[in-house]
């Protein structure tokens, strides 16, 4: 009988892309997939470390596994198990700690464990960090991004969310060292694909019926300056819009300063670019920016916005923001609500800070009782639910959603499964009911829309229509 295995993921879009690949290569060593952890023989976690609270719910999800199956072994892997892999040992139910210096070897280095039956363990070469610097540890080879997407769809082609989008991971590593991250730790320096590798990949995923992508990485907008000194996510864009056929792109996170205007004239001349972008905002004060050590200023991060604004095909602006910093004031904090409510965005991710050890923000004076930083929070996403309802209401006259993509059946308004979402190329939601058994997954049609719902408790806004062949 063939071993189980599944795997959970926490974080970001780049560590979501590491679990498919993950996925894929287990696969590739015999292992079957399941959605059912009670079936899992093996759980892989998939960690973040980005703060403290990132620490605490990657081994909750430890925990849960083991609570829905007590039999499973449980590896751990990702951010967390790069940086202190001892500590991810000494949590309880762990069987083995794979760093992300070896993720390319990940599945290799599992299916050995599975065949010498090892007892706890670290895998590979992962080392401790006793003192956080800003530069990367020397003493580390770090693996290049890997290449191989095309792989899930052949050996998972029932996997429904491949199916449909596909985050492609262009680079790895950061080199930026801001002030409450400890991320460059866990994923090394920058390094990058190449535009061909990446051209390549998208056209067999096309050939495979994806008809979305999404660039990924830990930090896109240094793609490319390893192997050419400056950035080439530009050429990369214009490449795959204009060489591969795909129907549909969109990009992750980008500093303020990384989306130029060439980017958002290609997104003004083809339709296949969505007009969607996600701005690493995280706040919007000049001296919390410099105390976070960010590389641009809020004059930079204006101008980018008031771009956005004059834009024929307006984009859905999505962005992080972190509020109660080390040093953010009321007077600070009430002045940076008033600022935001004047600037073009649709949707605000917000974050109230959360300590990561061994960062050099731990260190910053006037630190911010965490009452406070909460409740600043709440006071955020009162603001971004009511920016984001008023897009949809400025979508009111609209009977029509063009060129919706759906992908995964939901639970509805009368409490079914016979439900499905899908999402505009502006990024707004729809959900449809789904029609005698007709597959829309994967499809991209036009939906008549009748009214939108918002769920307050999620902060989500969502279109309800009907689809038309």
């Amino acid at each position: 009988m063939s071993l189980k295995f599944m795997v959970k993921t926490l974080g970001c879009k780049a560590n979501y892309s590491d679990g498919q690949l993950l996925e894929v290569g287990l696969m590739k060593q015999g292992l079957v997939p399941t959605h059912d952890p009670a079936e899992a023989d093996y759980v892989v976690v998939n960690s973040c470390t980005v703060t403290n609270e990132a620490d605490v719910q990657s081994q909750k999800m430890v925990k849960d596994a083991l609570k829905k199956n007590p039999n499973a072994k449980v590896i751990y892997t990702g951010c967390a198990a790069e940086v202190d892999p001892e500590l991810a040992m000494k949590i309880p139910g762990i069987a083995a700690v794979i760093g992300n210096q070896n993720k390319d070897k990940a599945a290799d280095l599992i299916a050995d464990y599975i065949q010498e039956s090892s007892k706890p363990a670290i895998l590979g070469g992962v080392t401790n960090y006793d003192e956080l610097i800003s530069r990367h540890p020397t003493d580390r080879e770090w693996a290049m991004p890997d290449s191989a997407m095309d792989e899930v769809l052949k050996l998972n082609p029932g996997n429904t969310t491949y199916r449909t989008r596909v985050f492609i991971k262009i680079q790895e590593g950061c080199d930026s060292f801001c002030t409450y991250c400890i991320i460059p730790y866990g994923r090394g320096p920058a390094r990058s694909l190449s535009l061909e590798t990446i051209l390549d990949n998208i056209r067999q995923l096309v050939a495979s019926g994806i008809q979305e992508v999404v660039l990924t990485g830990t930090n896109i907008g240094d793609y490319g300056v390893d192997w050419a000194k400056e950035s080439k996510i530009d050429d990369l864009i214009e490449a795959i819009l204009t060489q591969t056929g795909l129907k549909r792109l969109r990009v992750s996170s980008l500093d303020p300063t990384e989306i130029s205007d060439r980017m958002i004239d290609l997104m003004e001349k083809h339709e296949n670019f969505c007009p969607h972008f996600h701005l690493s905002l995280q706040n919007i004060q000049p001296r919390i920016l410099k105390l976070m050590k960010r590389k641009y200023s809020e004059t930079e991060a204006r101008s980018i916005m008031d771009r956005f604004a004059s834009m024929k095909r307006k984009p859905f602006v999505g962005m992080d923001y972190i509020t109660g910093f080390p040093g953010e004031s009321d007077d600070d904090f009430k002045e940076s609500l008033e600022k935001m409510k004047g600037l073009y965005w649709s949707r605000m991710h917000v974050f109230p800070y959360s300590e990561r050890s061994g960062t050099p923000a731990t260190r910053l004076p006037e630190v911010v009782p965490v009452s406070v930083r909460k409740a600043r929070a709440r006071e955020l996403q009162a603001l971004s639910l009511d920016r984001l309802i008023s897009v949809y209401r400025g979508n009111e006259r609209k009977t029509v959603l063009n060129s919706v993509l759906f992908e995964s059946p939901v639970k509805g308004p009368d409490g079914t499964m016979n439900w499905i979402s899908g999402y505009s190329p502006d990024y707004q939601r729809v959900i449809v009911p789904i029609r005698n058994g007709i597959e829309l997954q994967n499809k991209i049609v036009d939906v008549t829309v009748s009214q939108w719902v918002v769920d307050r408790q999620s902060g989500e806004v969502t279109w309800m229509g009907e689809w038309s062949q």
